[in-house]
């Protein structure tokens, strides 16, 4: 009689959750989660002979299924009880840090090949000074964090491997600061891909150095805590009960709050969104978040004007990057598909920086834009 009642409980719980699928409506975007979420697969009778149309209608079920934020904080929960330090593809490492995994295949292998080839062809074409930045992730620089049984990649041997293959182009090695820095203060975010300000300063550091300018010394900021509960993209995938959140500090001075931000088709009056910072998303506070165009006007009167080729590891890094160039162009080739070299002669550009992390750089094939 017992087990009749569990099931009838059970089936008008499940009936309940059914009809609150259909009724509710669906969001388009997970702010949880940070990705946009999947639409509902159009019908066609290949994709459905080949199961790919199954595989995206299962998709959108899970993505849109009511509640859904509890069942994966509830599904989180019970794998990290059984004693698990991975769940959807982080690591739980110690004191707090999340590391998403890293593998070094034969296509990413090749997929950094035919990245270098293309930066180093970018770099012939315009004959400007060209200067190559590759950042190792945090899952290399702390893997003394990292749960015992995890294979350690060696993110130094792809960089080098990566720069022996430049022929144009000047690369600055962050390494030896990284390391030497690391245990002195915190230099990537706990629960994100990012690095902080300070791991940021240090790669403006070793820029300034191969690009012969004089970096600005943080005694010329005034540092600013502006969140101490940011959860970032780690944290999204694996839904920590009880994570760790973390701090976002900012270094301004009169240089990078006085400037005109042209953000795609948008002009701001500054390169920091404070509206972010209610939001899920407070990485975005830097630089208004992706877009494909950003062109900074600072009040630096030396005519001297910086193209950065980037991924977001580039956003947080505008707040230095902007104290020795009157203007700096931030372009994502992820979505500006414009030949790069016209823009280099129309907008009288005389630097360029390639600014990437390791893992973005070996999987994302945007930049194969760059012409």
């Amino acid at each position: 009689m017992k087990g009749k009642i569990f099931f009838l409980i059970f089936m008008i719980i499940w009936l309940v959750l059914i009809i609150l699928n259909f009724l509710l409506p669906n969001k388009v975007f997970s702010e949880q989660e940070n990705r946009y979420l999947a639409k509902i697969p159009k019908f066609a009778f290949e994709d459905l002979v080949s199961g790919k149309y199954s595989e995206e209608l299962d998709t959108y079920i899970n993505d849109h299924f009511v509640f859904r934020n509890f069942w994966l904080k509830l599904n989180s929960a019970i794998q990290l009880s059984t004693g698990k330090t991975e769940n959807n593809g982080v690591y739980i490492g110690k004191d707090g840090y999340l590391f998403e995994k890293f593998e070094y295949t034969q296509e990413e292998r090749q997929n950094l090949q035919i990245a270098m080839n293309t930066m180093d062809n970018f770099a012939a074409k315009t004959g400007l000074p060209t200067y190559f930045l590759l950042a190792p992730n945090s899952i290399y620089i702390n893997q003394d964090k990292l749960p015992t049984h995890v294979e350690k990649v060696d993110q130094n041997a792809i960089i080098h491997e990566a720069y022996s293959a430049c022929k144009n182009l000047k690369t600055i090695d962050v390494i030896p600061s990284l390391k030497e820095n690391n245990s002195i203060t915190q230099l990537y975010f706990k629960t994100d891909h990012h690095m902080t300000s300070e791991g940021a300063y240090l790669l403006y550091q070793a820029f300034c150095k191969t690009a012969n300018v004089e970096p600005i010394s943080l005694s010329e900021f005034r540092k600013e805590t502006v969140s101490t509960d940011f959860l970032g993209t780690f944290d999204s995938k694996a839904q920590v009960p009880g994570q760790e959140q973390d701090k976002i500090t900012v270094y301004k001075n009169k240089v990078n709050t006085n400037v005109i931000g042209e953000y795609d088709q948008e002009v701001y009056n500054s390169i920091f969104n404070s509206q972010y910072l209610e939001k899920k998303d407070k990485y975005s506070y830097f630089l208004n978040g992706n877009h494909a165009k950003v062109v900074i006007q600072t009040q630096v009167k030396n005519g001297k004007k910086l193209l950065v080729i980037k991924d977001s590891y580039a956003h947080i890094m505008a707040q230095f990057l902007c104290q020795n160039y009157e203007e700096v162009h931030f372009l994502d080739p992820r979505y500006y598909n414009l030949p790069l070299s016209d823009y280099c002669t129309e907008n009288e550009i005389d630097e360029t920086l390639f600014l990437y992390n390791v893992s973005n750089l070996v999987s994302d094939i945007g930049i194969r834009n760059v012409r």
